[in-house]
């Protein structure tokens, strides 16, 4: 995909005009990167941040004891490892590719560069800081008050996107459910575990990567719990 084209899909940059997306052209680069391949890890030096043209990218942290929470998964049109470029020179987490992945690499000095020229992008990359501050302190607020099945719950609730013939919500998980416990901060285990509990009280039916949602209501009931 063109760079133009892959700026055009980002939050980041969309709105801004031919002549400002004309100067980030030149600050940025084409990375192509392999399915399970590292971007960049833990305290390595943060020399850019990416926005995701094609594919998929799991942004994520690591215990001393190997457990992995992924902190965001960004597709088409994220933008990831921004807060880098102002919070230190190191990225205060690890990102892998989980597709075959195309990324528009926009390189730390040349951006810093243009940002006192081009009022609007400083506005843009602020919303987004802010709008990652908010997700970070609601997955925190997630890991520590709440129980793994109210964190499922709730994750589904804001993936309900189809409505088959039978009125019945249909969620389709996008990554591996390994992934999925990731993103909870549990193991696969314990989020089958959870599964199974929601389809014993009624609320869910799993069928391989589809779950059918019979009852939007109490699922909500147990995700604000």
């Amino acid at each position: 995909m063109p760079v133009r084209a892959i700026l055009k899909t980002s939050q980041l940059f969309a709105h801004l005009d031919d002549d400002s997306l004309c100067q980030i052209e030149s600050a940025v680069t084409i990375k192509h990167v392999s399915r399970g391949e590292v971007i960049f890890h833990d305290q390595d030096p943060a020399m850019a941040f990416f926005v995701v043209g094609r594919g998929k990218v799991k942004v994520f942290k690591l215990s001393p004891d190997g457990k992995e929470q992924i902190l965001m998964i960004a597709s088409t049109g994220d933008s990831f490892a921004e807060a880098a470029l102002f919070a230190g020179k190191k990225y205060p987490a690890s990102a892998s590719a989980l597709l075959d992945t195309e990324l528009l690499v926009v390189h730390r000095d040349r951006f810093v560069g243009l940002l006192s020229r081009n009022p609007d992008l400083s506005l843009n990359l602020i919303a987004r800081l802010s709008e990652l501050l908010r997700k970070m302190t609601i997955l925190v607020e997630g890991l520590s008050l709440t129980d793994v099945t109210t964190r499922l719950a709730h994750h589904l609730i804001h993936m309900t996107t189809e409505l088959p013939d039978n009125g019945e919500l249909v969620v389709t998980l996008p990554e591996k459910k390994s992934v999925l416990a990731s993103q909870l901060g549990t193991i696969p285990e314990t989020l089958s575990r959870s599964l199974s509990r929601l389809g014993h009280q009624g609320v869910i039916t799993v069928d391989g990567s589809r779950i059918l949602i019979h009852s939007l209501e109490k699922l909500k009931s147990i995700g604000s719990q």
